[in-house]
């Protein structure tokens, strides 16, 4: 990003006059580029020493850029915004928009999503009686808020939309303040092994761009340490940040008891005390919505195709449950008299497409189809193109209301962050992170790791599909029989090592080693490793070492960056070899239990092998 921005600024090919009427610092931004600033011009030359894309591609790119109409798709973000310090790249894209006039016809940025595009016209696109389970907790804790002030999970109604839905108002319980106390999800594991910790960041889940300076602390003053964990998304240590330091957490004698509500029994259900058998989708009554492209909606009631299994019920069951063995109102609190029916017909009702189709009708069409509408594009402007004709008519929500290449309010409280400057920085290290090839620490873990969302999985959810695990890139049989996360390889890399395709290997720092079977390809840079996030835990030594390929559990601790709490999953210093063979007789040698435990030859990790 930054050598490209060189060569606009190089060779004047940006938009001069936008970025002087639509632009806040950037006078700051284009010193440091051209080096004016540390005496280092971010040249292609520079650039590829860092990030390894060949300078010719990047003078290329730069160029055609420049020469064409262009917009910027995500989908979603992946591990572009879990990295060491992934806000200067995401910030670095939006001032390389704003070199190209951001707003302007076909310039824009736009993001892709893996679940619905949410509208203004349908403002509660959730799944009733999965989502409806979360807030019991909450409002246990809150009612006895008194004695504990514990932790708290909310679903936070918004109060303008309590306001406009009384009766679900009534049911959701909306929050117009904060819990007593709450936890970036990528700390609890600091919050439980250390006395105390300090972070800035939101109020709440969702908050105004001011309360990212606000400072927090753990505990509150007042406030009790967390002694109980209830979740009903059991995949901390596959899918967050440096998964053996949140096992040991969760195995802490401060946790007295862990709770974990789902329908499988994968990753932290196995280090529960109790689990909550939950129906999956299919077995549920609900309504949701879906869309196409954005551009065609529906609201559809799902009916459950099977009864359920088991002893199994919806979360909004399970916790119905719970709050009436607690005794006293819990129960009569919660629901506030309400059934899983009425449930339905409320969050129906929040579509707002009752003057479509009445509720009755609803329930025996199943389905209202909503067509876009053919007068959209005279109605709603692209993008930012109302911002790009007048920013002082129409301002962006920055305090200044421009684009701010260089951030007033960083600038105001964070003006000495290293990690996070006023504008953003090529930072090869900090006192949080030292993840680059030129670090030290490359000389004993010289290959970057690449973790992406896996295209055979949600997570960690599907990972025990069996047709799905008979695909190469899903999953390697190696010659012991066991199925093993695929750890891609570049043939150079892999030459260097002595590894072949299929070999047992394992992917190594100092936090732990996971075990791989190596893919070995060309369709890779040399000096990376790349492996899949969310493989299932399948623990030889729970707190160093795992079977199951679960990337996660050896990712960095620390968060994006000082002052920016995010997880770090993607882009750290590994190591990968072939395991001898006489490794995994001394790991059968120290953990019988962990080999004798039983897998399925298809699937992989199953209940029978944690079953006493």
């Amino acid at each position: 990003y930054l050598a490209i921005a060189y060569i606009w600024l190089a060779e004047e090919t940006y938009e001069k006059e936008y970025v002087k009427t639509h632009a806040e610092g950037y006078e700051e931004f284009f010193d440091y580029v051209l080096g004016k600033t540390d005496g280092v011009p971010k040249t292609p030359a520079w650039a590829t020493e860092k990030c390894g894309v060949p300078e010719w591609t990047i003078k290329a790119l730069a160029r055609d850029w420049a020469n064409k109409v262009t917009s910027l798709v995500h989908g979603n973000g992946g591990p572009g915004i879990r990295g060491p310090f992934a806000t200067e790249p995401a910030r670095l894209e939006a001032i390389l928009l704003g070199m190209r006039a951001l707003g302007a016809p076909g310039v824009h940025q736009a993001k892709m999503i893996e679940w619905q595009i949410h509208t203004p016209t349908y403002p509660l696109p959730y799944q009733a009686t999965r989502e409806i389970g979360r807030p019991v907790f909450a409002e246990i804790c809150r009612s006895a808020g008194e004695l504990g002030k514990g932790i708290t999970g909310q679903f936070m109604l918004p109060k303008h939309m309590a306001e406009r839905y009384p009766r679900l108002g009534e049911i959701l319980k909306p929050m117009d303040t904060p819990p007593a106390q709450s936890l970036p999800k990528c700390m609890i594991h600091d919050a439980i092994l250390k006395d105390n910790i300090e972070w800035y960041g939101l109020d709440k889940f969702i908050g105004p761009r001011e309360e990212q300076f606000h400072l927090h602390k753990y505990p509150e003053d007042g406030c009790s340490r967390i002694h109980m964990i209830w979740t009903d998304s059991p995949c901390m240590v596959t899918c967050w940040n440096d998964g053996f330091r949140f096992v040991k957490a969760l195995r802490s004698e401060e946790i007295e008891c862990v709770v974990a509500q789902h329908p499988w029994l994968e990753n932290d259900c196995i280090l529960a005390d109790i689990v909550l058998p939950i129906t999956t989708k299919v077995e549920q009554n609900d309504v949701t919505e879906d869309t196409i492209g954005g551009t065609y909606i529906a609201v559809y009631r799902e009916r459950p195709a099977c009864p359920p299994l088991g002893e199994s019920v919806t979360d909004f069951e399970a916790v119905c449950r719970v709050a009436k063995k607690l005794g006293g109102d819990y129960f009569e609190r919660y629901t506030v008299g309400t059934t899983e029916e009425e449930l339905i017909k409320e969050f129906y009702n929040a579509y707002d497409v009752a003057d479509l189709c009445g509720y009755e009708e609803f329930e025996k069409k199943e389905i209202v189809l909503l067509a876009p509408d053919p007068d959209i594009q005279t109605k709603v402007k692209p993008g930012l193109r109302e911002f790009f004709d007048d920013p002082k008519k129409s301002p962006l929500r920055t305090p200044t209301g421009l684009l701010e290449f260089t951030s007033t309010e960083l600038s105001k409280y964070f003006p000495d962050d290293l990690e996070r400057p006023p504008y953003p920085k090529w930072i090869e290290k900090s006192d949080l992170h030292d993840e680059r090839i030129t670090s030290e620490r490359a000389k004993k873990y010289p290959l970057l790791c690449v973790s992406n969302h896996g295209r055979w999985r949600m997570h960690s959810q599907c990972d025990d599909i069996t047709w799905t695990r008979e695909v190469g890139t899903m999953k390697i049989r190696a010659n012991d029989g066991y199925m093993y996360e695929p750890c891609w390889l570049h043939t150079s890399t892999a030459k260097e090592r002595g590894i072949n395709h299929g070999d047992i290997v394992k992917v190594f720092n100092e936090r732990g080693i996971v075990l791989g079977g190596a893919f070995v390809t060309e369709r890779l840079m040399p000096g990376v490793a790349y492996m899949d996030h969310g493989a299932r835990f399948d623990p030889i030594d729970a707190e160093k070492l795992d079977r199951g390929g679960a990337i996660n559990l050896i990712t960095p601790t620390a968060i994006t960056s000082k002052n920016a709490t995010g997880m770090v999953v993607s882009g750290f210093l590994v190591e990968v070899q072939k395991v001898a063979g006489e490794e995994i007789t001394k790991w059968k040698r120290e953990h019988p239990e962990a080999f004798a435990r039983k897998t399925d030859k298809a699937a992989g990790v199953c209940r029978e092998g944690w079953l006493l």
